[in-house]
């Protein structure tokens, strides 16, 4: 029967988000291990993937009222399936050989995506939320018992303009520290120099992009 009784108060609205401020995390479950292609990639090197998820990581500048609450969990939630959507994760592992890892937009730059989100959140008073950035989160298997986690990582991020969060994105505010300064030497490995570069640092430079830097500076800096 599905007759209100009066004599039961109803349930209060279970919240997706935690109070922990000014970091809020919320979980939806991803088909992000099922594409074919990234599967047979995975166990090239060693791994099965067996479940995945999105981490939307929201930063806030105060604790949000219940009414905001409720906005936010209206803008996160699967339309047809809310209970794939929770304020914890939904990937737990077992301890025999499983892993989760976690990659994401480095902090230092606010993704276009996070843009557009906060835009959006503004536009229902949300005033308060000032940053929200996606992590995609795998959970993973080694299958041969060598094979470090970060051959699988190397697969699901680009090293460009992403990186890894082994314990999650809990501020904005955690940049790593710059790399010291080195020197290339494009005047004695010419091109070499360029491509190893380029295949260390993830910066894709094609053949163009070598030719022009050797151009610049091997033929008229005449410097490394």
């Amino acid at each position: 029967d599905s007759t209100a009784n009066p004599e039961q108060p109803a349930a209060a609205p279970v919240s997706l988000l935690v109070d922990a401020m000014p970091m809020l995390h919320v979980y939806r479950v991803a088909d992000l291990h099922t594409g074919a292609a990234l599967k047979a990639q995975a166990s090239d090197v060693g791994f099965e993937m067996l479940a995945s998820e999105i981490c939307y990581n929201i930063e806030a500048t105060e604790a949000l009222t219940s009414d905001e609450h409720t906005k936010l969990e209206y803008l996160l939630r699967e339309t047809f399936a809310p209970e794939n959507c929770a304020a914890t994760s939904f990937l737990k592992t077992s301890g025999s050989g499983d892993s989760i890892v976690e990659v994401g937009p480095r902090q230092q730059f606010t993704s276009a995506w996070s843009t557009n989100a906060v835009s959006i959140c503004h536009a229902i008073d949300l005033v308060k939320i000032t940053r929200v950035e996606k992590s995609r989160r795998y959970h993973i298997k080694n299958t041969d018992e060598v094979s470090k986690p970060a051959k699988f990582v190397a697969l699901v991020h680009d090293r460009m303009t992403e990186c890894t969060y082994p314990s999650g994105i809990q501020s904005f505010d955690q940049h790593e520290e710059p790399a010291n300064w080195t020197t290339v030497p494009v005047l004695s490995q010419g091109r070499a120099a360029l491509e190893k570069l380029s295949k260390e640092n993830g910066l894709g430079y094609d053949s163009q992009d070598i030719d022009y830097y050797m151009k610049v500076f091997r033929d008229d800096l005449k410097r490394d």
